[in-house]
């Protein structure tokens, strides 16, 4: 008997199709509650008929004007009062970041110098290696010629110091 179905039941299966689809209008959506709510349905359509039902009774469920008053009868009236913040207190967490910053900083700054205190220089490291590496002639060679550098460079730095000395009245 489910394939003789009668005509207005392909509309409303289409109804039903369009609406799980979310394609139905709001009227079309009315005649699918009003056919459900039929005390009549066919056997292949009663399993929407309780959705279509309890949906109905949803709508028609509303809130009374007492309901507020109720729920606060319930739960105990709630205050809520604000509190007032001053700036200091509102960057008191940025202030905390700065300061750990200013810390880690120090710290870096300050192992910094110390360990290029107390390093040997490039070229005394440079001099000390290849002079394990040699033979000792040419490891004096090769202190002959950084002595010969630093008096270089300790003159030029001599020179420059009375040069910027003479310029001075």
């Amino acid at each position: 008997m489910a394939t003789n179905k009668p005509m207005d039941y392909k509309y409303i299966e289409q109804l039903i199709e369009r609406y799980f689809n979310a394609q139905t209008t709001l009227q079309e959506e009315q005649i699918l509650r009003d056919f459900f709510l039929q005390q009549i349905v066919p056997q292949h359509l009663r399993q929407w008929q309780r959705f279509f039902v309890a949906e109905h009774q949803l709508s028609q469920a509303h809130l009374d004007q007492t309901f507020d008053e109720r729920l606060l009868a319930l739960t105990g009236e709630v205050h809520v009062h604000a509190v007032k913040m001053s700036m200091a207190h509102r960057l008191r967490h940025l202030y905390k970041v700065a300061a750990c910053v200013a810390l880690i900083m120090g710290i870096g700054i300050a192992l910094e110098r110390s360990s290029s205190n107390s390093a040997p220089s490039l070229d005394q490291t440079e001099v000390s290696l290849a002079q394990d590496e040699l033979d000792p002639e040419e490891a004096t060679m090769l202190d002959i010629q950084s002595a010969e550098v630093e008096t270089i460079d300790s003159y030029a730095s001599g020179r420059a110091s009375n040069d910027t000395t003479a310029a001075l009245p």
